[in-house]
């Protein structure tokens, strides 16, 4: 047992993933909801995907204070905060009585989350050499891990007491694992007690020789922040995220109105989230083997893309045809997210990388509002969603295309531009910093 609570892997990595599913389970539970929602609440397509948009604008609020505050101060902290806060906002969604009432519960849902994400990379990159990096970003597996499991334990909690205590359920395990976060963590490998002295020596030993070549901050952090590279993924993580969130929020209605009931469409909207985990274990392990990030995101996002477009195509009444293409067009997107992150982060030096990776994330959120939007008013327009998939397969596209402007920076490499390594890393996680 000791073994086990002195691997990185398990004590950080999946501490963290584990953090992350209830942070994403109380972000997206309200798609399950939505059904109950709408006649209880007496709210149209078009108004309820206003208020849940809602979420994205107050998730922008912190994120630049908050991925300053993990890189700078100490991201073990801000993520206990912002644990508890996120909690407790979550379940008092169980109030709300009034379309008003629930923009303004979103919108704070949305504040009190805000720098989760950044703050996580900050602990992994903290933790993992960068020949490591795609793997150990593993961690934000955390969001489709929430959905293939959320969708069904919350679409059975709706089921048994109702959409209101479904928030309030699904809240509580949030809370409860923010002391198995405080007990676990640290933030770096440094002051840690509990890791393995000579595994530490050989860690640390790494990331301060990747540190030499690692950007350099020549002025002040807020203006390093704004690097072409970053500017330029977080337009990318803007187009994809519309397309995604308008998904992820309206597949349990489509299901529903298809003649499911809420059970059994949290159940198939699980489906595409399963796929997502073994996509993303596959991509960054070739990645990281390879140590090759731009194409690897480039061509699993116009390949989301082309599916998506082919569920609004072929989907209409065909629900076998409409799930598969989403399955692929989910886990495509979440199969490199991983690199995503680690792209963002190694653009930075460290002190801007969390205010860096917040920019990406809270310009990339903003899908967060305009997707259900999007979404719902396309199918009160044309009265389906065949048109809303089409439009999101495209933004995929577009993203995919964008993301060959970025320059990438191979480990131990100076500067930017890419060459062959000598030989690539080593597949799974037992690299010589993290045999144990």
């Amino acid at each position: 047992m000791n073994g086990i609570l002195q691997n990185r892997w398990v004590r950080i990595q999946l501490v963290a993933m584990v953090l992350y599913i209830f942070n994403q389970i109380d972000k997206s539970n309200i798609s399950v909801a939505f059904p109950g929602m709408r006649q209880d609440l007496g709210l149209s397509a078009t108004a309820i995907g206003f208020a849940v948009g809602m979420f994205a604008w107050g998730y922008l609020v912190l994120q630049i204070p908050v991925g300053r505050l993990a890189s700078a101060w100490s991201a073990k902290r801000t993520l206990m905060l912002m644990g508890v806060a996120w909690s407790l906002v979550s379940a008092s969604t169980a109030l709300v009585e009034t379309e008003t009432q629930l923009i303004v519960n979103r919108f704070i849902l949305g504040v009190s989350e805000g720098g989760v994400l950044p703050s996580t990379v900050v602990v992994m990159r903290a933790w993992f050499s960068q020949k490591e990096r795609a793997r150990a970003n593993l961690a934000l597996l955390g969001t489709p891990i929430a959905a293939a499991i959320g969708n069904s334990l919350c679409g059975l909690a709706v089921s048994l007491v109702g959409w209101r205590m479904m928030f309030v359920v699904t809240a509580i395990p949030s809370l409860l694992w923010c002391a198995v976060w405080w007990w676990a963590v640290d933030d770096d490998p440094r002051p840690s007690r509990w890791l393995d002295p000579e595994v530490k020596r050989t860690l640390v030993a790494e990331l301060d020789a990747e540190a030499k070549h690692a950007p350099v901050e020549k002025q002040h952090w807020f203006k390093t922040i704004w690097h072409p590279t970053v500017l330029i993924l977080s337009v990318y993580n803007l187009l994809g995220l519309t397309a995604l969130w308008g998904v992820t929020y309206w597949l349990p209605t489509l299901l529903v109105e298809s003649g499911r009931s809420i059970g059994m469409a949290g159940q198939l909207a699980a489906i595409p989230y399963v796929v997502s985990i073994a996509m993303a274990f596959l991509i960054s392990a070739s990645s990281d083997r390879f140590q090759e990030r731009r194409w690897h995101l480039v061509v699993a996002t116009v390949l989301a893309g082309v599916f998506m477009c082919g569920a609004g195509v072929f989907g209409g009444n065909q629900n076998l045809i409409l799930l598969v293409c989403l399955t692929m067009t989910t886990g495509l997107w979440f199969g490199r997210i991983t690199i995503y992150w680690t792209m963002v982060a190694d653009a930075l030096p460290k002190g801007a990388a969390g205010p860096g990776m917040a920019i990406a994330n809270g310009i990339g959120n903003l899908g967060g509002f305009l997707g259900p939007l999007m979404f719902g008013w396309l199918r009160s327009s044309s009265g389906g969603f065949d048109s809303a998939m089409i439009t999101g397969g495209a933004f995929y596209i577009i993203a995919g295309l964008l993301a060959l402007l970025v320059k990438t920076r191979r480990p131990g490499v100076s500067g930017e531009g890419e060459r062959p390594l000598d030989r690539p890393a080593a597949l799974g996680p037992t690299t010589a910093a993290g045999s144990r």
